[in-house]
C-alpha cells in the first residue's frame, strides 16, 4: 500500500516538472515569434531614419538644382566651348540664392565641395549639381540645348503644354559636323567653326654664331694675327681680331592650317498639334508658344 502510494506521488512530480518544461519552452517560443515593443519601435525608428536621410538629401540637392537653373541664365553662361563657370554652396548663401541646411546627422553640408558647375560643350551646356555631406555625396546633371535661354527646372509637378503648328515652321536636329561647305538657304541654316589642323612638318634653320680670338703668329719678326679657314672671317690680320663662325641647326616644326567645319538643320512647314510634358514652372516652353491645358500628373 505504502509502495503504490510512493509511485503515485512520483508520478505526480514528475507531471508537474513537465508540464513547467513545457510552460517555460512556450514562453520561450513566444518571445521569439513577436518581439518586445521596444524592440518593435527601435527596428522602425532605424528603418523611417534611413529613409529618411535619403529623402533628406535628395532634397537638398534638388534645391541646389532649382537654384541653379533660376541663377544660370543666358547673361551668366561660359560664352566659349570648353569653358567653365563654376558657384559653390557657400557662394550660393552668399548670394541669397539658399538658405542653410543641414543632413539627416543635423550637420551642414560642405560648402565648398558642394557646388554648381556649367560647362559650354560643342552642343549643348550641362550642368553639374555636387552635393557632399556627411552622410552622402552625389550629384546629377541637367542639359540644355545652345539656343537655349534656362536649364529645365527640377520641380516633380508635371504640366500638359500644347502648341498650334498650323502654318508654323520649326528647325530639325543639327546634322554631324563636316569640312563640305554648305550654303545658308532660307530652309537651311548653318553653323560653322575653325579648327587649327597640322598637315605636316617643315625644318627650320636656326644660326647661332661662336666666337674665338685670333691665333698669334710671328713671321720673318713680324706679328700676325690667324682666323681659320673654318671661320667666317678668315684670314691674316696685323692686329688682333676676333673670329667668328655660324653655326646651322635644324628642327622638324610642325605646319598647321585653319580648316572650317559646316553642319546644318532643315526647317519644314509644321502641321497638327505639338503636345509636351514638363515642369509645370518651365518658362522655356512658354517662350517657345506652348500654353498649358490644365492637365497635371
Amino acid at each position: 500500500m505504502y509502495e503504490e502510494e510512493g509511485n503515485e506521488r512520483r508520478q505526480t512530480l514528475k507531471g508537474i516538472f513537465v508540464k513547467i518544461v513545457l510552460v517555460v519552452l512556450l514562453i520561450f517560443v513566444l518571445m521569439m515569434l513577436f518581439p518586445t515593443r521596444g524592440f518593435v519601435t527601435n527596428y522602425v525608428d532605424e528603418k523611417v531614419s534611413e529613409t529618411g536621410g535619403v529623402d533628406n538629401f535628395n532634397n537638398n540637392l534638388l534645391a541646389m538644382a532649382t537654384a541653379g537653373s533660376g541663377y544660370f541664365t543666358a547673361s551668366r553662361l561660359p560664352e566659349e566651348t570648353g569653358d567653365t563657370v563654376k558657384m559653390t554652396l557657400g557662394e550660393m548663401y552668399d548670394n541669397k540664392l539658399l538658405v542653410e541646411f543641414s543632413d539627416s546627422n543635423n550637420r551642414v553640408c560642405d560648402n565648398n565641395k558642394s557646388y554648381i558647375e556649367v560647362t559650354k560643350d560643342e552642343d549643348e551646356y550641362t550642368m553639374k549639381v555636387n552635393l557632399s555631406c556627411t552622410d552622402k555625396e552625389d550629384y546629377i546633371m541637367l542639359h540644355m540645348g545652345l539656343d537655349g535661354t534656362q536649364f529645365p527646372s527640377t520641380s516633380t509637378a508635371r504640366c500638359e503644354f500644347v502648341k498650334n503648328l498650323d502654318e508654323t515652321w520649326a528647325y530639325g536636329e543639327w546634322s554631324s559636323w563636316s569640312t563640305k561647305k554648305i550654303v545658308e538657304t532660307s530652309t537651311n541654316q548653318v553653323q560653322t567653326r575653325v579648327s587649327k589642323v597640322q598637315t605636316g612638318t617643315q625644318r627650320v634653320a636656326h644660326n647661332s654664331v661662336t666666337e674665338k680670338a685670333a691665333v698669334k703668329v710671328i713671321y720673318n719678326g713680324l706679328t700676325k694675327y690667324v682666323c681659320a679657314a673654318s671661320y667666317d672671317n678668315a684670314g691674316t690680320y696685323d692686329n688682333m681680331v676676333t673670329c667668328k663662325k655660324t653655326v646651322t641647326t635644324y628642327t622638324d616644326e610642325p605646319i598647321y592650317k585653319n580648316v572650317t567645319y559646316y553642319r546644318s538643320r532643315s526647317k519644314t512647314l509644321s502641321s497638327g498639334v505639338d503636345t509636351k510634358w514638363s515642369s509645370c514652372d518651365d518658362t522655356s516652353l512658354i517662350e517657345q508658344g506652348y500654353v498649358k491645358t490644365g492637365e497635371e500628373s
